[in-house]
């Protein structure tokens, strides 16, 4: 069974961005429900000033980063729910 949420106080791992070098922000995880440290999370970049973010599109540096080759082959193919994330939403999230 899979739980998509993240993890209050879950140690996912610090993640940069290689364009601005600020740290990303996981906004959203999906774990094994029998063991929480196979996960695939995908990390956004809060910051307004990075250089590959594009106000218009409202889009920011995306990555998605997984636990292990197992939770590669386990869910690559799941897809993880996305919402249109506003800069204030990711900055609540940052702080």
């Amino acid at each position: 069974m899979i739980i998509g949420r993240i993890i209050k106080d879950f140690p996912y791992p610090t993640k940069i961005c290689p364009y601005c070098f600020k740290e990303l922000v996981v906004v959203n995880a999906i774990h094994w429900e029998d063991d929480k440290y196979q996960y695939k999370a995908l990390y956004l970049d809060p910051n307004p000033e990075c250089p590959v973010y594009d106000e218009g599109a409202r889009m920011a540096y995306a990555r998605m980063y997984y636990s292990s080759q197992d939770a590669y082959s386990a869910f690559h193919n799941v897809k993880i729910p996305v919402q249109r994330w506003e800069r204030e939403d990711l900055y609540t999230i940052y702080k």
